[in-house]
């Protein structure tokens, strides 16, 4: 029979296993084991956290604010020590949940806020608006390459201790070696220092900045803009492009394939072209505009 420490080493190397199975492996050699402390980390990882979060799960990123005309655009601090304290936040959700964001095209995801911190950071802008830590790609990567790491060093280890298991039995001899091994995550991780973090760091990374093309918001927003049209005031040299515009958004609205590059193309010329028109309506147009191209 084949070792199933040396078969968790191996996956740990192979990309094209995903960490969430990686982890139920190991689960299973915990629980055997009776590793209480890494089943601890293990099940937290494969269920997502309810407290605290290791150091490696948190992620740093810049924080902005939603803005109707613009999208999404930076807070700037008067404070260093804020803006470092607030830019640093936990990531809870499981692995799986992790990888599921990572099989995505976006190269930025983010982070709201808890509604108390939203408001607090709402002042920086003069308005009421939504908040975000905007994250890289790589903060995300990196969280599931560290428990991917974590697992292999674990399996190093049992190995050095002579801990090899045949299929999925082990010796007395070896549950005892077991034992002997570090539990402590960090040891297998690496020296790693956590700052400080705001509070409220728990809260999930929800939304990824990928544009994805909502039909059914698509036709409300050309509903909106057809019942509106009347209210605005389009500069005559413009009003043949808007109207090219909205016709190609019909057509995609309709489309059973709408183009995503098209409809986000149409939906930029529309804005740009709306910026230099007028009227009440306006505002809640730009802002429904703004919400689809902002992802």
């Amino acid at each position: 029979m084949s070792s199933v420490i040396v078969e968790l080493q191996r996956e740990a190397l192979d990309q094209n296993v995903s960490v969430s199975e990686l982890l139920r492996k190991a689960l299973v050699v915990a629980r055997k084991l009776k590793l209480v402390e890494l089943q601890k980390w293990i099940e937290n990882e494969l269920n997502g956290y309810k407290d605290e979060v290791p150091d490696y799960r948190v992620a740093s990123g810049q924080i902005r604010g939603w803005n109707p005309y613009n999208g999404w655009i930076p807070l700037i601090f008067e404070d260093p020590k804020e803006a470092d304290a607030l830019s640093k936040r936990g990531c809870s959700q499981s692995i799986a949940e992790i990888e599921d964001l990572l099989q995505g095209e976006s190269s930025t995801l983010h982070m709201p806020y808890p509604q108390h911190i939203q408001r607090k950071l709402s002042k920086g802008f003069g308005y009421e608006t939504e908040v975000s830590l905007f994250v890289g790609r790589g903060a995300i990567v990196r969280i599931v390459d560290s428990v991917r790491n974590v697992v292999l060093n674990w399996a190093l280890e049992l190995e050095e201790q002579g801990v090899l298991g045949e299929g999925l039995s082990f010796s007395e001899k070896e549950k005892e070696a077991a034992t002997s091994t570090s539990q402590n995550i960090n040891n297998f991780y690496g020296p790693v220092h956590g700052p400080q973090i705001a509070q409220g760091n728990q809260q999930a990374i929800q939304v990824s900045s990928t544009f994805q093309v909502d039909v059914e918001s698509l036709k409300a927003l050309i509903a909106n803009i057809e019942s509106a049209a009347q209210k605005i005031d389009i500069p005559p040299d413009k009003r043949a492009e808007f109207e090219s515009e909205l016709a190609t958004l019909r057509a995609q609205a309709s489309s059973p394939n709408p183009k995503k590059g098209i409809v986000k193309e149409g939906l930029s010329s529309l804005r740009n072209i709306l910026e230099g028109a007028s009227g009440s309506a306006l505002g809640q147009i730009m802002l429904e505009i703004g919400k689809m191209l902002g992802g």
